[in-house]
């Protein structure tokens, strides 16, 4: 089997929001979109269009995940500073790809600090329910849910995410990119709009390469680029964490059951060594 590997760009039509963690009553969004939301996003504009092939009925979810997570496997995609697009606004910033690294100075994000970034590219929104009776805020109800803003602080530009996707020798048949999947919604509070993201640009890199999945080497002291599982012997510097996805089982039950947490390396994380890795289906790396 065969891999193209593919460089996406996608441009923010609505506030993005990544779920992470609560603290207080704010609900915080991770700073760029795991493989894992990108398969439920394809998963569900793929079914929701009508998608359908051999093995596969149109409207299964169920059989299109499960198609989309043996033919397609991604990258993480992280915010996209572009020189070409900030020119027009008088910036002399180059082109960056905002991916974390766990420096000797901090965590930083390209060549930003975390401050740095959050001042460019988060926001928040703050909802409470009403209580009908009394027409004020319900008791403990008020939340405020952090997100990617669709527009930059810095220039006022709209923002992008760029990242990777492979497709095998099968999805390259016969599932059209730019046909299917120019828009997509991804991520969190989805029912209030967030989450649109719009194709830009979908070009090749490299030549396909035949392997199970795909694999990528990652030189040492160069930041890993998604969650890398802690089975390794391999001397890392990073922070770790449980990785725990959400599963629909069923149409009215969004969500509604957790996977099994998977020990990883934070992306950004550095290996002492160099390694070669592995696209698994859940979206996190595993090195060989």
């Amino acid at each position: 089997m065969s891999w193209q590997k593919f460089r996406v760009i996608y441009e923010l039509h609505s506030p993005l929001h990544i779920g992470y963690h609560k603290v207080g009553n704010v609900q915080r969004t991770r700073y760029y979109i795991p493989a894992r939301n990108l398969w439920g996003a394809v998963t569900e504009a793929l079914t929701r269009r009508g998608f359908s092939t051999k093995g596969v009925s149109s409207g299964n979810y169920q059989q299109v995940g499960e198609w989309v997570k043996t033919h397609c496997a991604f990258g993480y995609w992280f915010v996209y500073e572009n020189s070409q697009k900030n020119s027009q606004k008088n910036s002399q910033e180059n082109s960056q790809l905002l991916t974390p690294c766990y420096c000797g100075d901090g965590l930083k994000y390209g060549n930003l600090s975390v401050t740095e970034f959050e001042r460019r590219y988060l926001d928040s929104h703050v909802t409470t329910a009403l209580d009908s009776k009394t027409n004020s805020a319900q008791h403990g109800s008020l939340h405020e849910v952090e997100f990617i803003a669709p527009y930059s602080r810095q220039n006022g530009a709209r923002t992008q995410v760029s990242g990777l996707v492979f497709l095998d020798d099968e999805a390259k048949k016969i599932l059209n990119w730019e046909y299917w999947l120019s828009n997509l919604q991804v991520g969190g509070e989805r029912r209030y709009g967030f989450g649109t993201i719009r194709l830009i640009e979908m070009e090749p890199e490299d030549d396909p390469i035949t392997c199970t999945r795909p694999c990528q080497s990652v030189s040492k002291n160069t930041s890993f680029l998604a969650h890398v599982s802690v089975t390794t012997n391999v001397q890392i510097r990073g922070q770790i964490e449980p990785l725990v996805g959400r599963v629909t089982s069923q149409s009215h039950a969004f969500g509604s059951s957790l996977t099994s947490a998977i020990v990883c390396w934070t992306p950004g994380s550095i290996p002492m060594d160099d390694v070669q890795v592995q696209f698994e289906q859940e979206g996190y790396w595993v090195v060989l």
